[in-house]
């Protein structure tokens, strides 16, 4: 004997019910908060991003590639291409520090491991741009971003 028990639940009610359902499931997986006085990895990244700039360069002597993020193997997770002509080496090594122990701790936090693959430093060097031929500091072979 089969019983349809819809009738006898108001709408409502059942309305009600799968909004809780919901509700929980959300809550269950929203990530915890980071702390409001350390900066993310995020805004770290992208504070890297601005010392670098478009990394204009006249020479190759003023190319260099700084690893970005360190893994707890060793090794870079990406490179990017930095120019000395328009960086500062020292806020920027500072701002790749802060990064990689931003990266570290919410990486610790979440759980995550890495892949240990080692990615070599693909050099930097200095060449026209594509799009508008202005000489900046490029990765050279075998970097993620290599346009070689």
């Amino acid at each position: 004997m089969n019983f349809y028990f819809a009738p006898l639940l108001p709408r409502t009610t059942l309305a009600a019910a799968a909004l809780l359902a919901l509700a929980g499931c959300a809550a269950a997986v929203a990530p915890a908060a980071p702390a409001a006085s350390a900066p993310t990895s995020a805004a770290l990244h992208a504070r890297v991003v601005e010392l670098i700039g478009d990394a204009a360069c006249d020479s190759q002597s003023q190319c260099h590639a700084v690893g970005i993020v360190a893994k707890p193997c060793g090794g870079a997770e990406h490179w990017l291409p930095w120019s000395s002509k328009v960086t500062d080496a020292y806020a920027l090594d500072e701002a790749v520090r802060a990064l990689a122990a931003a990266q570290v701790a919410e990486d610790k936090a979440g759980g995550l491991a890495s892949d240990c693959m080692r990615r070599p430093d693909p050099s930097a060097v200095c060449r026209p741009r594509a799009s508008d031929g202005k000489k900046t500091c490029q990765l050279g072979q075998g970097g993620v971003d290599s346009a070689v």
